[in-house]
């Protein structure tokens, strides 16, 4: 019982070293660092619009790695319960390069049958 805390403790601890060492020294965590600039950007210029940021960490003191950005602006919101049908949709893509991920957006349908970007 012991001898398997200790493995697991150990392989924690390779495994944080290793992506620390990996994702620490990479040249877009500069970029990641400012977009918590951005969001608080965007709080500021867009009132009671609602954008969110979300990280993970391996462990409570390795450095945080995006997760997701949702931004919904309250000019878009207000738009689609003015103007479109009450129906929401969902598009999407599949990110490539270093860092894989999905893009999502919601869209709705506005008046003139053309799509109508929610968030």
């Amino acid at each position: 019982m012991m001898s398997t805390t200790v493995v697991l403790v150990l392989e924690t601890k390779v495994i944080v070293e290793y992506f620390e060492a990996t994702i620490g020294d990479h040249p877009k965590m500069k970029e990641f660092a400012m977009s918590w600039d951005y969001a608080d950007e965007l709080r500021l210029k867009n009132p009671r619009s609602t954008i969110k940021m979300a990280v993970n960490r391996v462990t409570p003191k390795s450095p945080p790695y995006f997760k997701r950005f949702y931004v919904c602006f309250e000019a878009l919101k207000k738009g689609w319960k003015e103007g479109c049908r009450p129906i929401l949709g969902l598009d999407g893509c599949f990110l490539k390069g270093p860092f894989k991920g999905k893009l999502l957006a919601t869209v709705g349908i506005n008046g003139n049958n053309r799509m109508y970007l929610v968030a």
